[in-house]
């Protein structure tokens, strides 16, 4: 392969940009509509089932939504990283 060749092939890549924003965009909506469903899970069980005062519940939402901020991270650069190979 020529030196032409080669700075050809490596242009014709995705943008690094685009791969990024695309990948952290569909992991960031679908982290989201699992924290929804998790926060409202969480307040049907302990609020409104077992009836425990939202004031004692708000710190298990607090840890959940902590706890799936990973998820946005890893596969965000893993699947960046393999759309770039």
């Amino acid at each position: 392969m020529t030196a032409e060749a080669a700075k050809t092939a490596d242009r014709s890549g995705p943008p690094v940009a685009a791969v990024v924003v695309v990948a952290f965009a569909t992991i960031v909506t679908l982290t989201l509509s699992a924290y929804f469903l998790a926060v409202n899970l969480i307040d049907w069980a302990t609020v409104t089932h077992l009836a425990y005062p939202a004031d004692e519940v708000a710190p298990f939402v607090v840890i959940t939504g902590a706890i799936l901020t990973i998820p946005i991270m890893i596969p965000t650069a893993l699947v960046t990283m393999r759309s770039l190979r």
